[in-house]
């Protein structure tokens, strides 16, 4: 019986070591790759580069909770209900992203003139790639509630490398913005052929019977999804919108710089999920895990609000050249917000595997005020950082204290 339980646990430790190992590669990967754009492009164009990322990036509400509910219906499963689910899920997957993918090709006109950028094509390019992106995020799910961390960071690495060489390889032969919208679409088509699951013939399924259930897995979910991309990206599109395009592209190195906290912190979140779920479903003990994922993470935050404070311009000289030095003062600031975030991040991830959807709402609250007041009040860059420190601050707070089933 001991063998039996310790078991999963040796599955999760190194599985878990092994997603850590692929997703740090993959952050560093990530990261070369905003870095040798920003040295190659001028900030007015990195703007327009950057937008694209983080189109991308907001396009990963729909993403990341299709993942997560996929690993919350696989964690634990011990009946076929879950395949049924999953296979719905991977439905609407496909559904939501011929959406997107319409959205962003027929509006790509209508894109171009509202964030003035110089071309429509970008748009157009990252919307072809939205239906395949959505559809891996499922794929991604089975495999991370079946604690398959090993596939799963498999993933993750061929993203990144896909993203890597063509993208960089196009700028590199004089394309722009369209050349990095390109490699990102063709970069979610190698992700899918890593994590894509075998298909199943099975009896015919129940799908009306399925549906509700699935909805009421994936209501909370995509709430906390949204709050997250409206967090982590709404000040980036915000301030491209208001500000000129040399100060929106030092901005958009500012947020890449001052977030890897929180991309560091991805991986032990991902480990954690499926973890305090299987727990969850068998009534054994949690808090254990919760503890140590935000002693992990408050660790990680504390080491980059640290660096980034005493040492800003040799980190922003070295990353991105003179043409960013404005940041370098704001630099320990955005760190800041960041890991509070982060840290809020653990707190919901953790509440949301034990169903205790209050934290949802909480969640999209943070986000949707952080979204007015940015909109509201944006008169520097500074206070742009300094609204979203009091923000996550807040919402952190809020979250730890507030009690829990």
């Amino acid at each position: 019986m001991a063998a039996l339980t310790l078991k999963p646990q040796r599955r999760i430790v190194s599985g878990g070591l092994i997603l850590l190992v692929a997703t740090t590669l993959v952050n560093l990967g990530n990261y070369l790759f905003n870095l040798l754009l920003a040295r190659w492009l001028p900030p007015a164009v990195f703007a327009d580069v950057s937008l694209i990322i983080t189109l991308m990036l907001t396009a990963t509400v729909l993403t990341m909770t299709l993942q997560i509910a996929a690993a919350k219906i696989t964690a634990g499963a011990t009946d076929s209900k879950h395949d049924t689910l999953s296979q719905l899920l991977q439905r609407w997957a496909w559904l939501s992203g011929c959406a997107a993918a319409l959205i962003l090709v027929a509006g790509a006109p209508f894109w171009q003139q509202f964030f003035r950028t110089a071309s429509w094509h970008p748009f157009a390019l990252l919307g072809l790639g939205f239906p395949i992106y959505l559809v891996q995020g499922v794929q991604r799910g089975v495999l991370q509630g079946q604690l398959r961390f090993e596939r799963l960071a498999g993933s993750y690495v061929a993203e990144m490398m896909a993203r890597l060489i063509l993208s960089l390889g196009l700028v590199a032969l004089g394309f722009g913005a369209g050349a990095v919208a390109f490699g990102l679409s063709l970069s979610f088509a190698a992700s899918y052929v890593v994590a894509r699951q075998p298909k199943q013939v099975q009896a015919k399924r129940d799908w009306t019977a399925a549906r509700p259930l699935l909805w009421a897995t994936v209501a909370p979910i995509a709430l906390v999804n949204l709050s997250q991309i409206l967090i982590n990206n709404s000040d980036v599109l915000i301030v491209k919108r208001y500000f000129a395009a040399e100060a929106a592209g030092q901005y958009a190195a500012l947020a890449l710089i001052g977030r890897v906290v929180f991309f560091a912190s991805i991986s032990i979140v991902t480990i954690l999920f499926p973890a305090v779920a299987e727990r969850h479903k068998q009534d054994q003990s949690t808090r254990p895990l919760f503890w140590g994922a935000l002693a992990l993470v408050g660790s990680m935050s504390l080491v980059a609000i640290a660096g980034t404070y005493l040492f800003p311009d040799p980190i922003v000289m070295l990353l991105f050249g003179a043409n960013y030095r404005p940041i370098a003062p704001l630099l320990w600031q955005y760190a800041t917000a960041t890991a509070l975030y982060s840290l809020a991040n653990v707190v919901i991830t953790y509440r949301l595997a034990c169903d205790d959807r209050t934290c949802a709402k909480i969640a999209l609250g943070g986000g949707v005020l952080q979204v007015v007041l940015l909109t509201l009040i944006h008169g520097s860059l500074q206070q742009v950082v300094l609204l979203q420190i009091g923000l996550m601050g807040a919402m952190f707070l809020i979250l730890i204290l507030f009690r829990h089933k």
